[in-house]
């Protein structure tokens, strides 16, 4: 074989495998795409159905790479035989509309910083990439879980957009904006650094102190916005030494939780975070009950 056609033959061979790679992908996205279509249906699995919020990027990596960027709230909510529902808010409303109708708790994951537009603020200079449309997605899903009485947990901007949806703010970023006679340090760089973690001080009668039976606890850190003013009906769980809310709830006889670290990126070294993912799904099954 000459060397023209040893090219031509190994070029083919190359997208040949490109493309059985990608069919690879798809079926893994179409499997779990799937999957979750089914089990969210009535009386498919006798299990609570848990809404995880998928971006348009997440959603696009999923479908076009078969990587799942939210693999890890995945993970810890299945550990707790919980189904999760894709919530992509890329996919049509009649979609959406079915799905939230079948749901039993909703998961807000981390993420971007959230528009400071919906809490009257202007934009900080130290704000960073915000999404106006996925803020205004997780408003949509919150007004079905209130009006449904559905538990949510917030993790890190989900724990933002819970505050902001319920009326309060937001520190658009803490090293210029938030004062105080103590440092703490919020966010390494990397983010994913073995020294981006400090200690939180956990409300005691707090349905997190419940949870994780301490009043002291080192948690991740890897964010730059935090919670400012306090939404009303809601209580203060945990707090940093330098007086950053780390942790809300509800006042009310719904769960509602926040937390501005991150549970399941600790679950496999510190078990007391697995806790907090049983009680949630927990409380999602007795809405499944009732």
């Amino acid at each position: 074989m000459n060397c023209h056609l040893m090219f031509r033959y190994t070029s083919a061979q190359n997208k040949l495998q490109q493309k059985e790679q990608i069919m690879r992908h798809r079926l893994v996205v179409h499997y779990i795409i799937a999957a979750t279509f089914l089990l969210s249906g009535v009386g498919i699995a006798d299990v609570p159905k848990i809404g995880l919020i998928y971006s348009t990027e997440a959603l696009q990596i999923l479908e076009g790479e078969g990587r799942d960027i939210r693999k890890t709230y995945r993970d810890a909510l299945e550990e707790q035989d919980a189904d999760v529902v894709i919530l992509g808010q890329s996919q049509p409303p009649s979609v959406i509309y079915e799905r939230l109708e079948n749901l039993n708790g909703v998961l807000l994951p981390g993420g971007i910083d959230v528009d400071p537009v919906f809490y009257g603020q202007e934009r900080a200079p130290k704000l960073e990439d915000t999404d106006a449309a996925l803020d205004q997605f997780e408003f949509r899903v919150l007004d079905h879980a209130r009006r449904n009485r559905l538990p949510v947990l917030g993790i890190c901007r989900g724990h933002q957009v819970m505050n902001v949806y319920y009326g309060g703010s937001l520190i658009q970023d803490i090293p210029s904006q938030h004062i105080s006679d103590v440092t703490v340090k919020h966010r390494y760089v990397p983010r994913i650094h073995p020294d981006a973690q400090h200690p939180i001080t956990i409300t005691p009668g707090s349905i997190l102190h419940d949870v994780l039976q301490t009043e002291r606890i080192v948690v991740n850190t890897i964010h730059h916005q935090a919670v400012e003013r306090l939404a009303a009906g809601f209580g203060v769980s945990a707090r940093s030494e330098d007086g950053i809310i780390e942790a809300m709830e509800s006042t009310g006889d719904i769960f509602l939780v926040g937390v501005q670290f991150h549970p399941e990126k600790m679950s496999n070294d510190d078990r007391r975070m697995k806790a907090l993912f049983a009680r949630f799904v927990k409380e999602a099954a007795k809405r499944r009950a009732d």
